[in-house]
């Protein structure tokens, strides 16, 4: 417990004392629309509401570190749009296991910031 509220206080003096955040790895090309059943469970809106929150909250402090485009949480968000929740759930586990440096059989993309990252996306 005493662990959680220093690193929710960590959450809210940083921005308070004008230190920039490291960045949100969900912003690396997040913006593609994707055109998904219109239909959503009421999971996969969950899921969607917990994957948000750990894109506008916790990435910003802990700094980007998906080696794909798209990030391993807007693949996971695309996944349960596309896949349904449990369908979109696994696809984003089997991505997390896949979430390291190595040298992989990806095409790979520059980013804005110069970096080469996977190219990744879910499948359809």
């Amino acid at each position: 417990m005493h662990r959680a509220g220093i690193v929710s206080v960590f959450f809210f003096i940083t921005p308070l004392l004008g230190e920039e955040p490291w960045g949100v790895d969900a912003c690396l090309f997040s913006q593609q629309e994707v055109s998904a059943p219109l239909s959503r469970s009421w999971l996969v809106r969950m899921g969607e509401g917990a994957i948000s929150f750990h894109q506008t909250v916790i990435s910003p402090a802990d700094g980007p570190r998906s080696h794909f485009i798209p990030s391993s949480s807007e693949y996971t968000k695309q996944a349960m749009l596309w896949h349904g929740f449990f369908g979109g759930y696994l696809l984003g586990c089997d991505r997390l296991m896949r979430e390291n440096d190595a040298d992989w059989f990806y095409l790979k993309i520059q980013d804005p910031g110069g970096y080469l990252l996977k190219w990744d996306p879910v499948p359809k």
